[in-house]
């Protein structure tokens, strides 16, 4: 688990800082909808838009994430690809270069995750199941102990955690851009095709910040895409070392599977 979040962490970390850092999510919106979409990941889509002014867009991506983040509870089940330059990756990150794939013609590798998040603020409590190139693994943050979970070994380890269940949450969500609605700056919108799919996307900038110390990540673009009823699809995060795209399964803002929050029963302790 610690080798796959290191992993997951300096991705985003080198990829994605210059958008994301210290982002915090305070936003009125319509009510959240749940989205239950399955849909494969790769980049399939052609832009013809047909703009529309940045209040009536804005609409679809409040919808989706805004009241998601202020209410009682949520659940995302979502694949994320990730393609990045592996220049970009400091060693220091200890990161295994051969759990991930190469594409030999653009230079860049590729980390496949499926993850589910879910955060329950009522009780406190946090969960994430991430499966990926490199196996299958858990945590679960409640009473003040974050508890990593080893599926194979049927074993955890805890340890004490100073954060909160929805500092937990952010970890996986809006620190890494997942519905980022903050510090955006609105592009355009309009409809396009994703994955054969008529689409409508909305499309927003996020601009470096003036002490970031890469210069090299340049400015960030997020594009948006929902289905016809406004259900989001998916989400793009492009950079100038790279690209992660989000796939959504399923966005939730009540928890429909309630083992992501507990210790497997006849899981052992062990020392970490």
């Amino acid at each position: 688990m610690k080798k796959k979040l290191l992993l997951f962490i300096a991705l985003f970390s080198i990829l994605f800082s210059a958008a994301c850092d210290d982002e915090k999510q305070n936003t009125d919106s319509s009510k959240t909808v749940s989205s239950e979409q399955n849909v494969s990941s790769s980049d399939n889509s052609s832009e013809n838009s047909s703009e529309n002014s940045a209040k009536e867009s804005q609409l679809l991506l409040m919808k989706t994430f805004g009241e998601l983040w202020m209410s009682d509870n949520y659940y995302i089940d979502v694949n994320m690809t990730v393609e990045y330059d592996p220049d970009t990756v400091s060693a220091s990150s200890s990161t295994d270069e051969s759990d991930n794939k190469s594409d030999s013609s653009s230079g860049l590798k590729t980390v496949n995750y499926s993850y589910i998040i879910a955060v329950d603020r009522i009780n406190g409590i946090a969960g994430l199941n991430m499966i990926s190139d490199m196996g299958n693994s858990s945590e679960l943050v409640k009473d003040k102990y974050i508890y990593n979970i080893n599926h194979a070994d049927k074993t955890y380890t805890k340890q004490l955690y100073n954060g909160t269940a929805d500092d937990f949450g952010e970890g996986y969500t809006t620190k890494i851009c997942l519905g980022l609605i903050n510090n955006c700056e609105f592009v355009k919108s309009g409809k396009t095709t994703y994955k054969n799919y008529d689409v409508s996307f909305e499309q927003y900038s996020v601009k470096r910040s003036s002490e970031d110390e890469s210069p090299s990540i340049g400015d960030t673009t997020i594009t948006y895409y929902f289905d016809e009823d406004g259900k989001a699809l998916a989400e793009i995060i492009q950079t100038n070392n790279g690209k992660t795209t989000f796939e959504f399964k399923s966005i939730y803002n009540s928890i429909i599977v309630k083992d992501i929050l507990t210790i497997p029963e006849g899981y052992k302790e062990v020392s970490s």
